[in-house]
Order: C-alpha cells, then sequence, then structure tokens
C-alpha cells in the first residue's frame, strides 16, 4: 500500500533510499502493490498503469576509483634520499625530477618508484604491474600497467595485415618476436606500420586466421583498455647520455613535426633532424594511437629510485641502481623492446642481463614482449590492496 501524493516532486514519492551496494555486487528488492480491500466498487474496477524508476549514485567515499586509489599511496615526505625509501608511488614534477610538496610544484604523473612496491594488478587473469597515473592531452589521468611477465608461446609465424606480411615469430624461441621483420620489403623502426604493432592491436591476421593478441584478452578486459596516444621520439643521438629525465623530453619531442610526421630525410650519419620539438625518424609517424604497446626507455628509467634519475641509462647495470629498480627485478633479464626508435634507425633495448639501455637493437633481432596500456579512468577496484598476495582486481 502506498499513498501517492499528487505532487510528483514530493519527497513522498521516494518508496526506498540508502541501500550501501559495493562494486561488483547486486540487490533485489521485491516491491508489492494492492488496493485495499474496503475500496469501492468504483476503485477496484479500474484498470491502473504506472512506472517505477531506480536511481543509482555513486558516492566518492566508495567509489574505489583506480586513479585515486594509486595516486592516494603517494609517499608525501620522501626527500629523494635512497637510505630512506624502498618504493612505492612517487610524483613527478613537471621538469622530471621528483616533487616536492613544500616547493608548490605542479605534478606532472605519479609513478611507482623503487625496490618494493605494491603494484600487482590481476588484468586478463594475468599478473600485471602498475607502472603510475599519467594525464593524457585531455588532462584526464589513466592508470598505466604492464604485464609482469614476457608473454611466452603465441606469436605466429607470419601475420598479414594491410596486404603486408611479416615475420613475428622468433623460431628458436619461444618468448623472443621480432618487433618489425616484413617477409618481403624493406624493414623500417616505424612503430606504427611495425608487425609488433599490428599483431598486439588486432584479433587476426587478414588471410590464414592467425591469432592476434587481442584475440587473448578477454572481452571486459578489453572494455577496460584507453585507446591512447603514444610518442615516438628520438633520443639525444651524440652519445648514448640520455637521463629518465632527458629521454622522457626526447620520447615526446613531436610539437614541431609537420602532420605528425617526421622529416624528409636524416642527417649526416643516419642521424635525426637536429630539431629538439621534432626528434622523429626521417618519414616515420611522429604519433601513433592505440590500446597495446610497449614501455618507453622512460618507463624504465624512471622505476629505479630518483636518486639515480639524473642518472644516465646507459649504466643502469651499476648494482647499487638494480637494486632500486622494480622493473630490472620483474624482468626476465633477456633483450626487452621498447616502444622508442633510436635514432640510428633501431630499437631501444634492455642490455641482457646487464640492465643498461641499448639503443642499436636492430628491428629484426628477437626480444621480448611485455604488453604495455592506458586502463580508462573510470576502472574501478573491485578488490584487492596490492600486494602480490592480493592484487588489485578491476571492474568498469
Amino acid at each position: 500500500r502506498y499513498q501517492v501524493s499528487d505532487n510528483l516532486e514530493n519527497d513522498k514519492n521516494i518508496i526506498y533510499t540508502g541501500y550501501d551496494l559495493k562494486v561488483g555486487n547486486s540487490k533485489i528488492i521485491y516491491l508489492k502493490l494492492w488496493l485495499d480491500s474496503e475500496a469501492g466498487e468504483e476503485i477496484l474496477s479500474k484498470t491502473y498503469y504506472g512506472s517505477i524508476d531506480v536511481g543509482l549514485y555513486q558516492d566518492d567515499k566508495h567509489e574505489n576509483n583506480f586513479v585515486k586509489e594509486v595516486k592516494s599511496k603517494l609517499v608525501s615526505n620522501y626527500s629523494g634520499s635512497k637510505e630512506d625509501f624502498t618504493g612505492g608511488v612517487v610524483a613527478v614534477n613537471q621538469n622530471g625530477n621528483l616533487y616536492k610538496e613544500n616547493n608548490n610544484e605542479e605534478i606532472r604523473e605519479y609513478r611507482y618508484s623503487g625496490a618494493n612496491v605494491n603494484n600487482y594488478v590481476t588484468f586478463n587473469d594475468e599478473l600485471w604491474r602498475i607502472i603510475g597515473v599519467f594525464k593524457d592531452e585531455n588532462n584526464i589521468e589513466h592508470v598505466k600497467i604492464v604485464r609482469n611477465n614476457e608473454l611466452l608461446n603465441i606469436f605466429p609465424e607470419n601475420y598479414t595485415i594491410q596486404g603486408v606480411t611479416y615475420n613475428i615469430k622468433v623460431t628458436e624461441s619461444l618468448s623472443g618476436a621480432h618487433w618489425n621483420k616484413k617477409v618481403e620489403g624493406t624493414n623500417n623502426n616505424d612503430w606504427a606500420t611495425a608487425g609488433l604493432q599490428y599483431w598486439l592491436n588486432t584479433m587476426e591476421d587478414e588471410t590464414n586466421g592467425n591469432k592476434g593478441y587481442l584475440s587473448y584478452l578477454k572481452d571486459n578486459n578489453i572494455n577496460m583498455i584507453e585507446d591512447t596516444k603514444y610518442y615516438l621520439g628520438n633520443y639525444k643521438y651524440e652519445t648514448n647520455v640520455e637521463t629518465s629525465k632527458t629521454i622522457y623530453f626526447h620520447e615526446r619531442a613531436v610539437s614541431d613535426c609537420e602532420g605528425e610526421i617526421g622529416p624528409s630525410e636524416n642527417n649526416v650519419g643516419s642521424r635525426i633532424e637536429e630539431n629538439e620539438n621534432c626528434r622523429v625518424w626521417a618519414g616515420n609517424a611522429a604519433i601513433w594511437e592505440g590500446k597495446i604497446a610497449l614501455l618507453y626507455p622512460s618507463d624504465y628509467g624512471y622505476s629505479a629510485n630518483s636518486n639515480y634519475w639524473n642518472t644516465t641509462l646507459d649504466i643502469y647495470d651499476n648494482i647499487d641502481i638494480q637494486e632500486t629498480n622494480w622493473e630490472y627485478k620483474t624482468m626476465n633479464i633477456n633483450y626487452q623492446w621498447f616502444i622508442s626508435p633510436s635514432s640510428l634507425g633501431s630499437i631501444f633495448n634492455i642490455g641482457n642481463i646487464s640492465g643498461s639501455l641499448k639503443n642499436n637493437f636492430s628491428v629484426h633481432a628477437s626480444g621480448l614482449v611485455r604488453p604495455t596500456l592506458y586502463l580508462k579512468s573510470d576502472v574501478k577496484i573491485a578488490s584487492g590492496d596490492g600486494s602480490t598476495d592480493n592484487p588489485y582486481e578491476l571492474t568498469l
């Protein structure tokens, strides 16, 4: 029995309110409607129509937003000294240095840094790691994650996309793959047209029905992935003297590239054009947009304790640095692919065993593949605390 007011704006029309519904849970509410037995014949003989509106709203204190959760882990009192920090979420300022809240600085991004970090998440029923929180070109923040282990034994030997066949699988290795090896034609170091890129971002090839990497992901996980712009700038070409801070800016040095394409030709010695705002290999795409990519070299550099962010990445084989870098400790230390091309016409990779950054890896060599992606900003935490024993479980 429910007496409806003639004034539909009256709060008496609210039948039920206040149930605290947790993320991933459901609630069944039973509603009974009846007429009084004492109602007259005029009332009982009529047909009644109506509707019920159910309104759900999100309470901030229960929203479990993944971006906010990562940002809440910020180690705000971290001074940058390696002696008083074992690992956690730190903020990076606009200049690429450790953010200091007392200096009224603007935060560029949040990163997991150091050796011991609870940045574990379950994605596609696999263990992945959180790199940090980053803003897109619209200043919307997204959590970036990378697969904990390299992919094994799922690469097709050949993969045909847009009429071009690429050799993906390194036949002598269950884990190795080619970055870009065409069966016929000239190989290049352009991620936008690389065979590995096509394989990672498609369900199957055009001719033989060979499976692409997306076909190995569950639909609900694919729906969590944000289509993201990746920047394809090169490192400073004179010598391999890049630090985490400098290589970050060179990766993104594409603002002067006309039509988002590199210059028409390279400088003497196969070097990129001497333009600080267009460090892109001649004719290559400056920006690529898609779902699945690889780590930037700067992601690897910033994973070490901030005390080493101004150390050049070619000497990251130092044992003191290795001991403070969660990415180094995660990797199966072998040659691993990055997304960034180098100015030598090749690709960046991590040196075998040493952990130092190399800039001369051939595009058709063998390297490990650890997919990387950005999650949509509204992805939520269903459960977990980020530890190895209780990784975050995600939901939309």
